[in-house]
């Protein structure tokens, strides 16, 4: 789809920036590396056999269970190194390093993580599977990037790419709001406008200033119309032909704005911040031109850079830095072509940088100075270029130029200069051309759009590849039942345990000063919270045995014996949110009771 000469305005209106491509891909491989990080943090208890869902219980439980490469094996080694593959592959593709082979297999195996265990996962899963793939068919990495750098053709010039993949990444992100806004169908939403003062009354979510906010409820009432008018109206002026640039620049501030305020005011787990990434995408090109031209005016003269032609691994190194350090203008030259360079080069074994004033710098200076000059890292310079570091600067430009054979020989193996296929063909852009109508017809029918019939067609493929989505965050409207969990447990020498925080000594039954904080993740807090729900009713018993299995792993011999945990009981102190200005009230419900060792004569932990 070759819009741009034709009809410049509409490849404007569905064309994404090659430069804002690359903020994007580094944006969201950022969120995904660092969720990938924390996931190790709880890899046994929610991706083990001897977790909360073993894989027996899940082909139990979930009789519709997806495909899962983390189904092969249940055992901690194997679900590690998944997840350490899984973490390496979101690194590379925020790097731009072989990036559409790391899109596609992050994509896969980020489905499989999600199909391992549905109950703890949020909307920012979903979200985060529904980004990857689109990246997979748009040339995320054709701007500021390792393969941007050491590409033997060179990435596409033309900045702007239109196609029906960037129509369908923008109709993606715009679909997160739009289709949110239709099933927020509550009169809290509209025309109550007491949404958010119920959203902020639950302690499961709640932070700190989210509580003060509470406490005025006409401007609870002004941020419920902020939200709603704006998840309504701005999917639509977004893509509107007039005033396309400071609108659509205005309303992309404004859902930041948005979920800047959620970070601050409610615990959401990584939600905002795919939701951050994703809107990147409308980054006008004319911002970064704008953004260049404001540098040139700073920088009239870019620095030059000289390397060792004897040396592949400085060539490589000064085109990565050229990329990463966003500085298009900037010459690299072998130095042995220059007499001034190849004199400096020479005499102090170490590359030249020489700046727009004819200033010749060497080693860790020579790095300084290309950070100042940097648009993207300058704010670094005064910090960098301080004398004390220039002496283990220099000492670390030392010893890898000692060893540059090395690095050298492990470059040469890593990164080769490789051909690389910037843009998908036209059949690729046909298949994507088939999922943009797919997919917005599968998001028409989560808000109730006929026909049923292609909703089941579309559902097993939508699931298999992990994009059925459902933007139903606090719809129709934000829950008005909350409520905190507590676990007491009886000993062996019987006395009674908190079994969640077992430092606190008895359990303890009052309200949490900040329940949103209580859980350690996301992850843990989204999971224990649908215990309590009935269509969850079934997995507590394996919560139940996994509660056992943790505090008794190391207290069956008999010394330790009176320490095991006997039996329990999973109370939800039930609370429900009253309208403004009302008194709430509390009861409390038994989910669960459990026997650690049903059976004595053998003392097996179930």
């Amino acid at each position: 789809m070759d819009l741009t000469q034709r009809f410049p305005r509409l490849a404007e209106i569905i064309g994404i920036d090659l430069r804002t491509l690359a903020l994007f891909r580094f944006a969201l491989g950022s969120v995904l590396f660092c969720n990938l990080l924390l996931g190790f943090c709880d890899l046994q208890a929610f991706w083990t056999d001897t977790g909360v869902m073993p894989r027996a219980w899940l082909v139990e439980a979930e009789p519709a269970h997806r495909i899962s490469l983390y189904l092969a094996n249940g055992e901690t080694w194997f679900v590690a190194t998944l997840l350490l593959v899984q973490t390496v592959l979101a690194a590379m593709y925020a790097l731009g390093w072989h990036t559409r082979l790391a899109n596609v297999l992050s994509f896969v195996l980020w489905g499989s993580l999600l199909n391992r265990n549905p109950m703890i996962l949020i909307g920012g899963d979903l979200l985060i599977a529904c980004l990857l793939f689109w990246s997979m068919f748009l040339p995320v990495g054709a701007r500021f990037s390792v393969d941007a750098a050491l590409a033997e053709n060179p990435p596409p010039q033309r900045q702007l790419h239109v196609s029906w993949a960037s129509l369908g990444l923008l109709m993606q992100v715009m679909s997160v709001y739009f289709f949110s806004a239709i099933l927020k169908s509550g009169r809290e939403w509209v025309p109550d406008y007491s949404a958010v003062y119920y959203a902020l009354s639950l302690d499961r979510h709640v932070l700190p200033l989210g509580k003060l906010l509470n406490e005025f409820y006409p401007l609870t009432q002004l941020l419920t119309g902020y939200v709603w008018w704006l998840e309504l109206l701005g999917p639509i002026l977004i893509f509107s032909p007039l005033w396309l640039r400071p609108l659509r620049f205005a309303l992309m501030l404004a859902f930041m704005l948005m979920h800047v305020g959620f970070l601050l005011c409610l615990e959401l787990g990584h939600f905002p911040y795919v939701s951050l990434a994703s809107l990147t995408v409308f980054t006008g090109g004319w911002v970064w031109d704008a953004l260049a031209q404001r540098h040139a005016r700073r920088h009239p003269v870019p620095p030059r850079i000289y390397y060792d032609r004897d040396c592949g691994f400085c060539l490589k190194s000064c085109l990565l830095m050229q990329q990463f350090l966003i500085l298009p203008r900037t010459p690299i030259a072998p130095a042995q072509d220059t007499p001034r360079a190849r004199t400096l080069m020479d005499a102090n074994y170490s590359w030249v940088v020489i700046d727009g004033d004819e200033r010749a710098y060497l080693k860790w200076p020579a790095f300084t100075i290309l950070l100042k000059h940097s648009p993207l890292w300058g704010w670094t310079w005064p910090l960098l270029r301080h004398p004390a570091l220039e002496k283990p600067g220099n000492a670390v430009y030392d010893f890898v130029a000692r060893h540059r054979g090395t690095f050298g020989r492990i470059t040469a193996r890593l990164l080769p200069q490789r051909h690389v296929r910037w843009e998908l063909g036209a059949a690729w852009q046909r298949i994507a051309a088939v999922f943009v109508v797919l997919v917005l017809l599968w998001n028409l029918h989560t808000i109730g759009m006929p026909p049923r019939a292609s909703y089941a067609m579309l559902t097993p493929v939508f699931r298999a590849i992990r994009i059925d989505q459902l933007w139903n965050m606090f719809a129709p409207y934000p829950l008005k039942e909350d409520g905190w969990l507590v676990v007491p447990g009886r000993l062996a020498d019987g006395s009674e345990v908190d079994v969640l925080h077992p430092e606190r000594g008895a359990p303890d039954y009052d309200k949490p000063a900040l329940y949103s904080q209580d859980h350690g993740n996301i992850r843990w807090l989204t999971y224990r919270g649908r215990l309590w729900e009935r269509q969850f009713a079934q997995h507590r018993l394996y919560y139940g045995k996994y509660l056992c299995r943790t505090w008794n792993a190391d207290k069956l011999e008999a010394d330790a014996r009176s320490k095991r945990l006997m039996t329990f009981k999973l109370i939800y102190m039930l609370e429900k949110t009253p309208p403004p200005g009302e008194r709430a009230s509390v009861e409390q419900q038994v989910l669960w009771r459990h026997e650690c060792f049903p059976d004595e004569t053998r003392g097996q932990i179930p």
